[in-house]
């Protein structure tokens, strides 16, 4: 099975370190994770170090590959078993990966960036757990969300209905007759 780690337009150290610690990966491995992707974004250094640095006597530890940016991640979304996206509320780059992954049926972590100050990711990873869509972590957590993936049931997230947005939109520009 393939993992995929995804950091988006920007970074964010602590899940890269977090993803490329020997807990996590050992923990991964050990549930069937064979191969693991991290798109890694500006926390380039961070990647390369810990990857320099990882210790792989163990045996017990995925493929590991990594890049920067791609112009259209989506091929290593469907490729991916599980997803771990950062938790964001821009609408283009974090919350559409999580809506990219759920629409894919993907199970997904979604980790929250707990050094934001205006943090509405945790209300969106919140209410996304609720409804059993996800499984919310932090990046100290990740490992722990991992044990929490294997028990998890996840619902599926509804398909996309365009038509409601244009029949809003008939009625409030008055082309809809009632």
């Amino acid at each position: 099975m393939k993992a995929l780690v995804t950091v988006g337009s920007t970074g964010f150290d602590d899940l890269v370190a977090s993803a490329i610690s020997s807990d996590f990966l050992s923990k991964l491995y050990d549930i069937g994770y064979q191969h693991l992707t991290i798109q890694y974004g500006s926390s380039e250094s961070i990647y390369h170090d810990r990857i320099a640095n990882l210790d792989l006597t163990s045996g017990r530890t995925p493929v590991i590959e990594g890049y920067r940016y791609k112009s259209d991640i989506k091929q290593d979304m469907v490729q991916a078993d599980l997803i771990i996206s950062h938790a964001g509320d821009k609408i283009d780059t974090s919350s559409g990966s999580i809506l990219e992954s759920l629409r894919l049926h993907k199970k997904l972590i979604a980790v929250v960036n707990k050094r934001l100050l205006d943090n509405h990711q945790d209300e969106l990873a919140n209410v996304l757990e609720k409804q059993g869509c996800l499984i919310k972590s932090t990046s100290s957590g990740l490992a722990d969300a991992l044990t929490a993936l294997k028990a998890k049931e996840f619902t599926s997230f509804p398909e996309q209905d365009a038509s409601k947005f244009n029949d809003f939109l008939d009625r409030e520009m008055g082309y809809m007759i009632e």
